[in-house]
C-alpha cells in the first residue's frame, strides 16, 4: 500500500455507510463546511474496516459544477497527504450546502486541519 495514495478502500462509497455516519457521527462546523466524524466501534458494522475513510457530499449550491469539482479534488488532496496523520478507524465525511467563500488551497487546509483537531482524529 502507498502511503500517499487514494484508493478506493479510503472512501465511502456506499448510502448505508454515509447515513451511518450522519446518523451517528460527530459535527463540527466551519465557514460553511460540517464535518461528521464516526468513530467505528470493534463490535458495530464496518468493524473489519481498520483504515481512515472519508466521504464528500455537496449541493447544487456550493455552485456549479466546476467549482464542487475543485473543491471535491481539493478536500481529497488534503485527505490523501494527511492521511497518515489521522486515527484509523475513523469515517469522515465534509458536507458543505451553501456556496463557501472563495478559499485558496492553504486557507482550506488550516480550515480541514482545525475541524480534525477539534474533533480529536489527529495523532500526536
Amino acid at each position: 500500500m502507498k502511503l500517499f495514495s487514494f484508493r478506493k478502500e479510503d472512501k465511502l462509497r456506499h448510502s448505508p455507510e454515509f447515513k451511518r455516519v450522519f446518523k451517528n457521527g460527530k459535527a463540527m462546523r466551519s465557514s460553511g463546511i460540517v464535518m461528521f466524524v464516526y468513530r467505528r466501534s470493534a463490535s458495530g458494522p464496518g468493524h473489519e474496516i481498520k483504515r481512515v475513510r472519508v466521504g464528500i457530499v455537496l449541493s447544487r449550491k456550493v455552485g456549479n459544477a466546476v467549482a464542487r469539482n475543485r473543491l471535491k479534488r481539493q478536500l481529497r488532496e488534503i485527505f490523501r497527504l494527511n492521511k497518515h496523520f489521522l486515527d484509523q478507524g475513523v469515517d469522515i465525511v465534509f458536507l458543505a450546502r451553501e456556496k463557501l467563500p472563495s478559499f485558496d488551497y492553504g486557507k482550506l487546509k488550516d480550515m480541514v486541519f482545525g475541524l480534525w483537531e477539534r474533533a480529536k482524529v489527529i495523532n500526536q
